[in-house]
């Protein structure tokens, strides 16, 4: 197995953390991509952690989270 010179493992790390922690606010991917990006670069240039960021914007991000997973999926009823 080869690794590429140019990877950069520390960054990965980084970037999968921030990534955790998009997908505990949003469920759209998109948000979870603006938001990590963003997260990312607050966290590089103030050294806020993507973890702070999370709770500042959602405190019980815990409490929705458990909700998202735990709701009932809508069922469909077919009628002949």
């Amino acid at each position: 197995m080869e690794v590429d010179p140019k990877f950069n493992f520390e960054d990965f790390k980084k970037s999968q953390r921030v990534m955790k922690c998009a997908r505990q606010l949003f469920s759209n991917p998109k948000d979870q991509e603006s938001w990590a990006l963003a997260a990312y670069e607050k966290w590089q240039s103030t050294g806020e952690t993507p973890e702070s960021i999370r709770d500042k914007r959602n405190p019980n991000w815990r409490k929705t989270l458990e909700i998202y997973k735990n709701r009932s999926k809508t069922k469909l009823l077919y009628y002949p």
